[in-house]
């Protein structure tokens, strides 16, 4: 399952106005008209981080999609631990 909140880079007790800023940060940052001077697979990479910044904001944005988000994120069965924790490390070191 995708942390919506670690795409935008933000706090699970993000306010809508946080929520926004973040949206519109990355949204520039990875937006094609700021890319002219990369490659191709980065063009690709960042074409994808945009549509999940998007795809992110859509449900954080969304009172009712954000509630149902949390609710079906803190209920997620934890099927490979080591897996789990590596994320849990990287997102901290």
């Amino acid at each position: 399952m995708i942390n919506h909140f670690r795409v935008l880079g933000i706090k699970t007790n993000a306010s809508d106005d946080d929520i926004k800023k973040a949206y519109k940060r990355l949204s520039n940052r990875y937006h094609p008209d700021k890319l002219l001077d990369k490659t191709d697979e980065e063009k690709e990479q960042a074409a994808l981080q945009l549509q999940r910044v998007k795809q992110a904001y859509e449900v954080l944005a969304d009172p009712k999609l954000k509630s149902a988000f949390i609710k079906d994120f803190n209920n997620v069965i934890v099927t490979d631990p080591a897996a789990a924790m590596q994320e849990l490390w990287d997102q901290y070191y």
